[in-house]
């Protein structure tokens, strides 16, 4: 994974002094190889990482710190292919593990060499047994998944958030409604210069929510203390309509439940946990469409395909909910199924899924549910640059499927996960109508040909319009942008008005009306 963004109860406990003594040793030198290993015993591998690089640079022929060095590498969302050299050395040697070949296929994946990938986990299965010749051969598949799923590379921009929502710590799990009229997200950065990191180096998760202004996102603010804790909470899905956002404690009293928030005018209310008939075993997330009549969600349960699978629920005619039902081998499968989330139409599902077509861990798949046969489509991958040999968890779209949003670790970042907004370049080209009438302040206005002209600002780019005769309507389409409007009528004063298109939040609609009036004829 990109970032172990559940803990499921491991890391609930800081143990303060044990950190300090490891944070200030590793602002000493030399490396105390000791502070190394306690730190990568406990899964620190955040703060065990610089240490070990620099054990290597005093050892390089060491067989523990490289291999160490590349296992840190492995379990951050730093630069997982980095493992590859560390690992070539230990494949390199006399003695090695089937283990270590098929950390070295892994680094390889991670880094786009698929073929030599194939190779090291071809050589692990010769020797291996049980679970890790199991995972050789299904790394080989999604090894030629990838092969095949990247030939035939989405038309995407992605854009970085910024500095202004973005930090050196995971930002991850971006929900948006459909209108982007705010930003959740999770973050595992640091709330005070006091606080001190878990086990695993990494701050406790909290959740953060951004306005846009003129299309800009604005500095992040904590979403409250009714769901924000000391503890870790995530929040892992959001109703299209931004009303309800569903949320994952990792807390002492309650690991493995889902809980939900109501938002009124983006104050989101007291966490209320899901009923006994989702949170019976272990639940990791869950999703709710906008007519609040049917839930999905993932949980690992005794009836399920072997890991976490997803399972619906309806509500019946007198409010109650149905009891679950698991969504079949369709959608799930002897792999992890996680993050489901309800598209606007109510029928159309996107999920995490590490079985499938996936090019490496989880891949993000949609499904679309037929009510006539009760079924659901074969899942459709959504392709290669959006899922890749690494985790691909949740995307959040806007209503007209043009931008998504999603986090990844990707170079030019700010260090870890950052929060990306996608732009689909290929198709639903994104377009504001705007829509109004050019009248004029006396009874000519009807029998005069008008027009406006708009120039976007940046590009220099001119568009003509020309409003119907008679009653003066207008339509135009425009792209997100600044623009000069122009409204020209012969023996009427030319009428300028500048209009912004802006991005976020995106207005399919712009309504906007105007006057003209008449030249005035000197004397």
């Amino acid at each position: 994974m990109k970032f172990k963004q559940r803990r499921y109860g491991l890391n609930c406990f800081i143990f303060l002094f044990l950190l300090l003594n490891m944070s200030s040793a590793q602002n000493r030198k030399p490396v105390n190889p000791d502070i190394a290993k306690e730190l990568f015993s406990r899964h620190n591998y955040v703060q065990a990482l610089p240490m070990y690089k620099e054990l290597v640079k005093q050892q390089p022929k060491s067989i523990e710190y490289n291999l160490k060095t590349a296992i840190c590498y492995l379990n951050t969302s730093i630069n997982k292919a980095a493992a590859v050299p560390y690992l070539e050395f230990i494949c390199a040697l006399p003695k090695k593990e089937e283990e270590d070949q098929f950390n070295l296929g892994k680094a390889y994946q991670y880094a786009y060499r698929f073929d030599e990938a194939i190779v090291a986990y071809e050589k692990c299965t010769k020797t291996a047994k049980g679970n890790l010749l199991l995972q050789a051969e299904r790394q080989i598949e999604t090894c030629n998944n990838a092969k095949e799923l990247i030939k035939y590379p989405l038309d995407v921009v992605f854009i970085n958030l910024g500095k202004q929502i973005n930090t050196e710590f995971p930002d991850y799990n971006p929900l948006i409604p459909s209108d982007e009229s705010f930003l959740v997200f999770t973050t595992r950065r640091p709330k005070g210069s006091g606080m001190q990191p878990e086990m695993d180096g990494y701050y406790p998760s909290d959740i953060l929510i951004s306005v846009p202004k003129d299309g800009v996102w604005q500095k992040p603010k904590d979403i409250g203390t009714q769901i924000n804790t000391p503890l870790d909470e995530q929040a892992v899905d959001l109703t299209p309509d931004g009303k309800v956002m569903v949320v994952y404690l990792d807390h002492i009293d309650s690991v493995g439940n889902i809980y939900y928030s109501e938002n009124n005018k983006n104050q989101f209310s007291k966490l209320v946990k899901f009923n006994s008939n989702v949170n019976s075993a272990f639940e990791t997330s869950g999703s709710i469409s906008s007519s609040r009549d049917l839930l999905v969600f993932a949980s690992k349960r005794a009836d399920g395909y072997g890991e976490t699978d997803l399972y619906m629920m309806k509500k019946l005619p007198n409010g109650d909910w149905a009891l679950p039902q698991i969504l079949g081998n369709q959608i799930n499968t002897k792999y992890k199924e996680d993050y489901p989330h309800i598209g606007p139409d109510g029928k159309t599902l996107y999920f995490a899924s590490q079985g499938h077509s996936s090019m490496g861990g989880f891949d993000i798949f949609k499904s679309i549910y037929s009510e006539e046969s009760n079924t659901w489509s074969s899942p459709e991958n959504l392709g290669y640059p959006i899922n890749s040999p690494d985790d691909e968890l949740s995307i959040s779209f806007t209503g007209d499927s043009c931008y998504g949003y999603l986090s990844s670790s990707r170079d030019g970042g700010f260090g870890d996960l950052d929060l990306y907004k996608v732009k689909f370049n290929k198709e639903n080209i994104r377009y504001c109508i705007v829509s109004g009438y050019v009248t004029t302040a006396d009874t000519m206005g009807p029998y005069i040909k008008k027009q406006i002209v708009a120039i976007r600002t940046d590009t220099k780019q001119l568009q003509k319009f020309t409003p119907v005769k008679n009653s003066g309507k207008y339509v135009m389409a425009l792209n997100p942008g600044k623009y000069t409007l122009t409204v020209k009528a012969d023996g009427y004063e030319d009428f300028n008005f500048l209009m912004t298109i802006v991005d976020v939040p995106f207005q399919p609609e712009i309504k906007q009306d105007f006057q003209l009036t008449k030249k005035t004829i000197p004397n």
